[in-house]
């Protein structure tokens, strides 16, 4: 790990040497792929403009914030910031020099990257749906169409992604691969969902359940890596103690916060069914 540490330390320092001029764009991008904002403006979109699209999307953001942050316990992913300042392999003490930016002292495990996870997972659910609607046409114009839309949306798609990636890796919030790792999890999330069809159908009862899992499971295995005196909360003072400003701390980054997140994700994963239920009685009364 040391040697792929290193090596993305040198293209953190590239990235921060050479496109210093794009800090604003990167920066801007970074603030594009926050998982918050499949909360605040994706799905509140998708779901006026197709109920099952945003349906899926809201499931697919819960699932991919959830293995997430399993992920973050699990692989203990150390954060650029703070590694190029305990590390042992830079020979006299002469560590690289990392710039660091508001949004760079995040607290939590830097493996794999939530934006990059969150950002493929929403946009595979949007291109994919955007696609959707051009595959159902048979006539010769409308495969011509649809396959210009293919690449178009998909070159979108990948240009946003890396794009985010570069953003978090310039930062030094996040090593190369661990955003290429998160990248390839979220589409791999938003994949299995393309071939869930059961969420649109799925009983309140089911949902749930469902939900009752997301938060029971990482609450009992963050209390079992407790008792066994693993600390999750090990990267807290890594952050606190090299980041460049203490007013950059993100505190809200961290594991735990991420778990206490879980209860906001399960009620906002309720409204789909909730809607579609109230729909439905609509209906029939009106029937």
């Amino acid at each position: 790990m040391d040697l792929l540490h290193s090596n993305g330390v040198l293209i953190i320092q590239h990235l921060q040497r050479d496109y210093r001029a794009y800090q604003d764009f990167l920066n801007f991008m970074s603030h594009v792929g926050d998982p918050r904002n499949i909360f605040s403006i994706y799905f509140p979109l998708w779901f006026q403009l197709n109920q099952v699209v945003g349906t899926k999307m809201i499931w697919v953001a819960v699932i991919g914030d959830w293995f997430n942050l399993i992920f973050k316990w699990i692989l203990f992913g150390h954060r650029p910031y703070w590694w190029v300042q305990e590390t042992m392999i830079y020979p006299n003490q002469s560590s690289p020099c990392l710039e660091q930016f508001p949004i760079t002292c995040e607290t939590g495990p830097g493996s794999p990257s939530g934006h990059a996870m969150g950002s493929s997972c929403v946009w595979y659910v949007m291109v994919t749906a955007a696609l959707s609607y051009t595959v159902r046409l048979k006539d010769k114009s409308a495969v011509t169409l649809h396959r210009l839309t293919w690449s178009f949306l998909w070159s979108i798609f990948w240009i946003i992604q890396i794009s985010v990636c570069i953003s978090r890796v310039f930062i030094a919030t996040h090593f190369p691969h661990q955003v290429i790792l998160g990248v390839f999890a979220g589409i791999l999330v938003a994949e299995a969902f393309e071939h869930t069809p059961a969420i649109q159908t799925a009983s309140l009862r089911m949902y749930i359940k469902t939900n009752l899992f997301l938060f029971i499971f990482p609450l009992g295995f963050y209390l079992v890596l407790k008792h066994l005196d693993i600390d999750l909360l090990w990267s807290v003072p890594k952050a606190k103690k090299w980041c460049a400003n203490p007013d950059w701390i993100n505190i809200d980054t961290t594991p735990f916060a991420g778990l206490s997140a879980a209860v906001p994700l399960t009620v906002v994963a309720l409204v789909p069914y909730c809607v579609h239920s109230l729909m439905r009685t609509t209906e029939k009364k009106l029937n």
